[in-house]
């Protein structure tokens, strides 16, 4: 999409009209929630004696602790342990969320 050039404000504003000019213009992703789930990783590490955690963001769908996913590039299935995300435990996730994943038995 094209966007259309903003003129030139010289002029100082305040919060209060930052606010609303952030509440005008942004808009919310649209966010597919009842799609598989599908996860973008970027980061993966081994934790002995609890599998190996990957990092990433979830794209569509959601995810609960003790779901089974699938890994297609190894051909792969495993169970979600447990999850994270900002360091807190969570018990799921949705489409748009970082977060860690704690998958069993992944070496």
């Amino acid at each position: 999409s094209k966007r259309r050039a903003e003129p030139v404000v010289n002029q100082s504003l305040g919060l209060d009209d930052l606010v609303e000019m952030l509440r005008r213009r942004a808009r919310v992703p649209e966010r597919d929630e009842a799609g598989p789930f599908f996860f973008a990783i970027d980061h993966c590490f081994p934790i002995r004696g609890q599998g190996t955690v990957v990092t990433g963001t979830a794209l569509r769908g959601a995810c609960r602790a003790n779901d089974v996913v699938e890994l297609p590039e190894l051909g792969l299935e495993k169970k979600v342990k447990s999850m994270q995300m900002f360091r807190k435990a969570v018990k799921s996730i949705r489409c748009g969320d970082r977060a860690g994943l704690c998958l069993a038995q992944l070496d």
